[in-house]
């Protein structure tokens, strides 16, 4: 079984179209199928893992989203399913997002070790 690695770097794809992240929802669905999953979290991603968010329903005239995504629910059920989930400390601290803020579970890595943590992965999938 391959080791995948999967960076999620684009924050809030498709969340509004789906009511949910399609990267966090796709490796839970291979994780399921018994994949060996691990998901790195860089650039707008790592807001990700900031614990009490919660947004407001939107609506667009007549149509409303109600269920907005919680992207820090499906980092939960991630965890709880197995999956290891790291993010670069380095975008947090650009972003002013102190590591204590995140939900608990997540590893921390520096971006100037980043080659020698993708170099253990067989396949790496970029969102």
């Amino acid at each position: 079984m391959p080791k995948i690695l999967s960076i999620v770097d684009t924050a809030y794809r498709a969340t509004l179209e789906e009511q949910d992240d399609t990267a966090l929802w796709f490796t839970a669905a291979c994780k399921t199928a018994g994949g060996n999953l691990t998901v790195l979290l860089t650039g707008n991603a790592v807001n990700y893992a900031v614990k009490y968010q919660n947004p407001r329903s939107l609506s667009f005239g007549k149509v409303e989203i109600t269920h907005p995504e919680k992207p820090q629910d499906g980092l939960k059920r991630l965890i709880d399913k197995g999956v290891n989930v790291f993010m670069i400390r380095d975008d947090l601290e650009q972003r002013g997002i102190h590591p204590d803020s995140c939900i608990p579970g997540i590893e921390n890595i520096s971006r100037s070790h980043l080659s020698k943590f993708v170099s253990q992965y067989d396949l790496i999938w970029h969102w």
